[in-house]
């Protein structure tokens, strides 16, 4: 540990600060964490809100889109598929069932796809089988009040999945945009090259010009779709999700080694590990280390994007739904993370201000 600290020096009194704090806590865990370093040139962490402010409205709809951006989002996240006929639409899952009722408007589309390439191949509506026309007549936000009826509104029925154009021009630079290429090898293997599209839709918009290129991020599970970024597309900054989804490299890119992070350095600007994989600041400071900025996924606590919970509601712990995920946020803030994506921009805006002030 005393190495890992002098190794740390170079990159300033915040990072040695924050590693010497976590020492202390592994020793005293009863010591209350703040939330923030307490050094006055660390800026705040980057707030991204996960598939738009998701804990509160159907995800990757404009609704969740503005009310992500009204609760303070630094960036909201647009996950890409692609449609039959070439459009770029944002929507998480390569399958339409979970969040539409493509299975109520076409029930004789549904066809078997390996989208993983695992060898699995499932049953499922797959928007690469539809036109953005066929797309367009789904309704995208039923499905969030049925299964969260205490957040429900009247008005998410008439959501719909917007193409990445539309979430271009709806964000107009209230936000940054950080868009993840999904399925990259899938969509190769069809024909489509998404890398290639997104670059022309983001040049399209002007995001490639100077003023704009710093508001957006480019991420992927796929090293090989963010080589193809950086050979199309330089001038974007490129993230590299972990663990990643190349053939072969689940099990050796699931643990946080200097080795790995000089390999991302080669070609991404940060990374993007799951949460679960950042067990101390020292794996944080691995990734600075190789000049990585971090930005860990996801803060929802206990929630999940088909199982939310009232806020208010009381855990085993004895803490609500709430507390327990600005708890977890700021422990995480504290490791020295440099953003973080939350399904909860509202919360992740409390666990920062709830942290000591800085003068």
């Amino acid at each position: 540990m005393l190495t890992d600290l002098l190794c740390l020096a170079h990159n300033g009194r915040t990072r040695v600060l924050t590693l010497l704090a976590a020492i202390l806590l592994s020793a005293h865990p009863a010591i209350p964490t703040p939330a923030i370093s307490t050094d006055v040139n660390q800026t705040k962490p980057l707030l991204i809100a996960h598939r738009g402010a998701s804990g509160y409205a159907p995800e990757h709809t404009l609704a969740a889109y503005e009310l992500a951006i009204q609760q303070g989002a630094d960036f909201v996240e647009q996950d890409l598929q692609i449609t039959k006929d070439g459009a770029l639409i944002c929507l998480h899952d390569p399958d339409l069932a979970r969040t539409t009722n493509v299975a109520e408007v076409f029930p004789e589309r549904a066809t078997v796809r390996d989208v993983a390439g695992e060898g699995e191949a499932k049953r499922g509506w797959y928007a690469v089988d539809f036109t953005l026309a066929e797309i367009k007549r789904l309704d995208a936000g039923s499905w969030f009040n049925r299964t969260n009826p205490f957040a429900a509104r009247s008005d998410f029925s008439r959501q719909r999945i917007p193409t990445l154009e539309e979430a271009i021009k709806f964000i107009n630079n209230r936000a940054g945009l950080y868009i993840e290429l999904k399925h990259y090898p899938f969509y190769k293997s069809l024909g489509y090259d998404v890398a290639e599209r997104l670059a022309a839709t983001l040049k399209a918009h002007g995001c490639d010009k100077r003023e704009k290129r710093d508001r957006v991020f480019i991420q992927s599970f796929y090293k090989s779709a963010l080589l193809r970024m950086k050979e199309i597309a330089p001038q974007y900054a490129r993230i590299q999700l972990l663990p990643m989804e190349d053939a072969n490299r689940k099990t050796d890119t699931a643990k946080i080694t200097p080795e790995l992070a000089q390999e991302i350095a080669a070609y991404a600007r940060g990374a993007g590990p799951s949460k679960a994989m950042l067990a101390s600041a020292a794996d944080v400071a691995t990734l600075h280390r190789a000049g990585l900025i971090v930005h860990p996924y996801t803060f929802r606590g206990l929630t999940t994007p088909t199982s939310r919970r009232p806020l208010d509601e009381q855990q085993q712990n004895g803490s609500s739904v709430r507390q327990n995920i600005i708890s977890d946020i700021q422990r995480y803030v504290y490791l020295g993370i440099d953003g973080g994506f939350t399904d909860y921009p509202a919360l992740w805006k409390a666990a920062i201000e709830g942290g000591p002030k800085r003068n």
